[in-house]
């Protein structure tokens, strides 16, 4: 497979470009075109085999620290559509049906009894 290189370059009017290094030479992408190529490679990546696995992920992860977050009632499916901003990959959305918007909120309620506990275990008497 031939050298793919990427490298951020910062334009004269602030912006940045990603220069896409070929074998015949760069190709260079304003903000726009950087999205629709991570768009489109994961539109592509859905299509491939193996498929992303469907199990917790393991080992350690890059979490975002308080994205910011809404959501919006989803009547199609029952639920709600959760839309998560990733500084990289923008807008993520997710469409939640009612039996999975009730384990999360489970869940959410379970950690937040954790930190509360943790939080009263931290208090002087």
């Amino acid at each position: 497979m031939s050298e793919l290189r990427l490298d951020l370059k910062l334009t004269t009017d602030g912006s940045h470009q990603l220069a896409l290094s070929l074998p015949h030479g760069p190709y260079l992408m304003d903000a726009n075109d950087v999205e629709v190529l991570a768009r489109t490679l994961a539109q592509q990546r859905d299509k491939m085999h193996p498929a992303v696995a469907m199990s917790n992920p393991t080992g350690p992860r890059t979490a975002i620290l308080d994205p910011r977050w809404y959501v919006a009632h989803e009547s199609l499916i029952d639920g709600c559509a959760l839309h998560l901003r990733h500084p990289g990959f923008g807008w993520l959305s997710f469409g939640m049906p009612r039996q999975s918007l009730l384990d999360l909120q489970k869940i959410i309620a379970n950690v937040l009894d954790r930190v509360q506990h943790e939080q009263e275990s931290l208090r002087p008497n």
